[in-house]
């Protein structure tokens, strides 16, 4: 960047370092005093985007772009053009508010000074008071350790190629804690020409609340965090008080790429490297539906490029299309790998449970650490819900006989059923109730919504729900055709029951050649919602359930010669920054040699923490409670970030065996290169007890 950019770049930017909310001078607004107005060419260049818009004559989405333009002349009318503030991350529709943004701040300018001008008319003359202030347009940014340069660059191009006024809140400030300080250092400016500070001093604070302020943001329904929200939104309890304004909540994803590519609008590159969501370069790829290989080209030149590799899984030498070409606008976040909010660690463990399991499990350790300690480790039986699919039996044309069924066929086999839930036919509610489900059962059961009719629509709603793409299902598509026979005029139903989720599996329980399989996808088990068929299939799964196990990770135990005391703020660091391992601490007593063993194994689903956690946090309080404290409040604000809570979970982060490994290879990584210097003895693998 040259030094003119770099001089516009300071002038344009400012950082707000975390120094300012732990400072004892009384803070001051991150939008510092303006050395200079809004440019005139930047001013120019909004305005004629306002009326370009304003003038959209494209049926698709000339009323959607026409009523976020109300709704934010609202805004700025109602809260000015120094309390509306912008949320700019680089998002596809973020980039959209952005320049629905400067457009209604040109506008309003624009009527603020011709209303100026008609007073102006009807009297001799202006006072001060009557200075129209040029402010730039007012966008905020969190900073992300892991965020992707090619977003980093775009904000930076932005601000500077339309003169905004960017606030960026540095590193380890929070979400809540950087909009508190907004709102509570919201003090308008004075509209003087003579005063070198402009902002208002501090005795006249004490004698006004700060003003009311709007923040612009790009959330559209169906986006995790959208909840129930509307065009106007308050804050949540929590937060400071504002207004959430989201001019763009009914837009759909094609919606939004229409509007950037018709008004040729500069956005990621990113996207056109097959990226549809972004988040961190941590947890996002290309979109798996974009891979060259997942789309049929009837030209091969289109293919150029695309190495023979490429099996749409996301590999190094996959090629990907543009984020506007997706079909199927449900895959918009299939490249997010979505993991469940971490929180803060007294908020996560039962105290009780791990006191009362782990008391017991110390005063049976033996002087030999090859004993396995009782029920440590101990597998219980899966807990099994159900989802019980269908309008009829809401509406109670149909009686739900499938529960009975499936809770006399699972006790029978001592698999315990947790939960029941009955959802509609709709496939929104279904990936959702699925998603719930597996944050609280190890297994969920589903019946009924299976078929070719138009609203048998489970299997495409557990793969919205698992993060899968819909494939053709070689086997499936065989059998079916053995089962109904090759009749063209059976094409269309044997295709949309052959279509099913990536990670789709047929499941033979019984032995009985004529037996229809199965469908198991992940630890969901899809079966048909005729009672007859469904008893029948619930008894083979509960006998399943019984005699096997969930897919597993590889285990490791780390035998150790220090005592469990002298590894606590390790550990609990590392169990910290690795959600999806299970880690197990144990001590032994008198033994010659050693003195602790810790095991690690894989979670099938994320989240959480191994009961034995709660014993280390309380050893790490006890030791030094300030410090830690301290960090989980750290902890807290950096990654409990939303603007709201959620009213529905998040999907959870459904972990293969390949996964799995993995992560419990980076843990035990992790874990060995924190232990104190020759603590350990030796690592065994494949483990499935103390012994």
């Amino acid at each position: 960047m040259t030094a003119q950019g770099k001089e516009s770049m300071n002038n344009n930017w400012t950082v707000c370092r975390k120094s300012a909310l732990s400072s004892d001078q009384p803070p001051s607004s991150p939008f510092r005093p303006p050395t200079s107005a809004w440019s005139q060419s930047a001013y120019d260049d909004a305005l004629a985007l306002y009326d370009h818009l304003s003038q959209c004559t494209d049926s698709y989405v000339a009323p959607l772009i026409k009523d976020a333009l109300r709704v934010l002349d609202h805004s700025y009318r109602l809260y000015g053009a120094e309390s509306v503030v912008g949320s700019y991350n680089g998002g596809k529709d973020a980039v959209v508010i952005v320049h629905l943004m400067r457009a209604a701040h040109a506008n309003f300018i624009r009527q603020q000074q011709q209303q100026q001008q008609q007073s102006k008319s009807q009297s001799d003359g202006s006072s001060p008071e009557d200075v129209i202030r040029m402010v730039r347009p007012r966008v905020i940014y969190f900073e992300h350790v892991d965020e992707f340069p090619e977003v980093e660059l775009l904000l930076r191009d932005t601000v500077v190629r339309y003169d905004l006024a960017m606030v960026s809140f540095e590193r380890g400030i929070g979400y809540a804690d950087g909009l508190q300080l907004l709102v509570e250092t919201n003090y308008h400016a004075v509209a003087t020409e003579d005063t070198e500070d402009s902002t208002c001093s501090r005795s006249s604070r004490r004698k006004q609340p700060p003003h009311p302020m709007a923040f612009i943001l790009g959330t559209r329904t169906g986006d995790p965090n959208a909840g129930n929200q509307g065009i106007w939104a308050p804050s949540s309890h929590y937060l400071a008080p504002f207004m959430r304004v989201n001019p763009v909540i009914s837009w759909s994803y094609g919606q939004v790429w229409h509007f950037l590519r018709l008004y040729q609008l500069p956005y990621c590159k990113l996207y056109d490297q097959g990226y549809t969501s972004l988040g961190t370069v941590k947890d996002t790829v290309p979109c798996p539906a974009l891979a060259k290989s997942n789309l049929k080209e009837t030209d091969d030149k289109s293919r150029q490029g695309c190495n023979a590799d490429c099996d749409g899984k996301g590999g190094k030498n996959c090629k990907y299309w543009p984020a506007y070409m997706l079909r199927d606008w449900d895959m918009e976040r299939a490249g997010r790998i979505v993991k469940k909010p971490q929180k803060p660690l007294e908020h996560t463990i039962s105290e009780s449970s791990s006191t009362a399991s782990l008391s017991s499990n110390v005063e049976k350790a033996k002087e030999d650490p090859d004993d396995d300690g009782g029920s440590a480790t101990t597998q219980s039986s899966a807990v099994v819900g159900l989802i019980v699919i269908g309008d009829e039996i809401l509406k109670g044309l149909t009686a739900d006989t499938n529960t009975f069924a499936a809770a006399v066929s699972l006790r029978q086999h001592n698999v315990p059923l947790a939960r029941v839930s009955v959802v509609s036919d709709d496939g929104d509610e279904i990936a959702t109730e699925v998603r719930r489900m597996q944050g609280l059962c190890d297994v969920v059961i589903t019946s009924g919504g299976v078929g070719p009719t138009h609203d048998d629509v489970t299997i495409k709603s557990v793969a919205l729900a698992l993060g899968d793409d819909l494939v053709l299902h070689q086997e499936m598509a065989q059998l079916l055709i053995d089962k109904m026979g090759d009749n063209s005029d059976d094409e269309s139903a044997r295709m949309k029951m052959s279509t099913l989720p990536s990670s789709s599996k047929l499941r033979y329980l019984t032995g009985d050649p004529d037996e229809w399989p199965i469908l198991q996808c992940r630890n969901v088990y899809i079966l048909p919602g005729v009672p007859q068929f469904f008893e029948s299939k619930v008894k083979a799964l509960a006998t399943h359930l019984l005699s096997t196990e969930l897919e597993r990770s590889i285990t490791y135990r780390v035998v150790l010669s220090c005592e469990e005391s002298a590894i606590v703020e390790p550990l609990n660091g590392v169990v910290r920054r690795h959600p999806a391992v299970s880690f197990g601490s144990y001590p032994f007593v008198d033994h010659p040699e050693c003195k602790t063993v810790v095991t690690l194994e894989g979670r099938l689903i994320d989240g959480g923490y191994t009961h034995t956690s709660g014993r280390f946090l309380r050893m790490s309080q006890s030791a030094s409670s300030a410090l830690v404290a301290a960090d989980l409040d750290r902890t807290s604000r950096n990654i409990v970030e939303p603007p709201r809570r959620q009213s529905l979970p998040p999907a959870h982060c459904i972990y293969s065996k390949k996964q799995m490994d993995v992560n419990v290879e980076l843990a035990l990584s992790d874990l060995l290169s924190d232990l104190p210097d020759g603590s350990v003895l030796r690592v065994e693998e494949n483990v499935t007890s103390l012994r």
